[in-house]
């Protein structure tokens, strides 16, 4: 029987003072997630003033054709990021604080479920670098090293996603 100090869960196992103090921790997660907004708003807005410089640097018709690319490229993942942060803060409720509606490919049932969208947009981003570095790199050496070194980091992140993905 439960007393004034004990309820009973879902499982209808008790839980006492301490377990109701423990699971109330996990609200903690809200810091997590308005920080994470805080971050989505100013990615966004950073994204958005890229966006304006790419069509400034269109109008103006002063960019080389392929830094013009790299640029296309850059404010994407801008955006790009801001989506991942976006996901990983209504994921991170889900997972400590409660439901919330959103599309079922975007139902999060652990954090490796989080995992995977900011190793994609990492993945990305690393490419992109990569891409921009060969670019405007002075000299053929600087721009091997770059690349090689992009490559890795994109191919240890792709065996990671796989090896991860395979395991569950």
């Amino acid at each position: 029987m439960a007393d004034d100090t004990t309820r009973v869960n879902a499982d209808k196992r008790p839980v006492g003072s301490v377990g109701r103090a423990v699971g109330t921790i996990r609200y903690l997660a809200v810091l997590a997630v308005v920080g994470l907004t805080v971050t989505t708003l100013a990615t966004s807005w950073i994204a958005l003033g890229k966006t304006i410089e790419l069509v400034r640097s269109v109008v103006d018709d002063k960019t080389a054709t392929d830094l013009l690319i790299v640029k296309v490229l850059v404010t994407i993942d801008g955006y790009l990021l801001a989506v991942v942060q976006l996901i990983v803060a209504m994921g991170l409720y889900e997972l400590f604080v409660g439901e919330i509606d959103v599309p079922k490919w975007l139902d999060v049932r652990s954090l490796d479920d989080l995992k995977k969208p900011i190793i994609d947009v990492l993945v990305v981003f690393l490419a992109v670098n990569a891409i921009e570095s060969y670019l405007v790199a002075k000299e053929a050496a600087d721009a091997m090293q770059s690349s090689i070194g992009a490559a890795v980091l994109v191919g240890t992140l792709t065996a990671y996603r796989f090896l991860s993905a395979k395991k569950a």
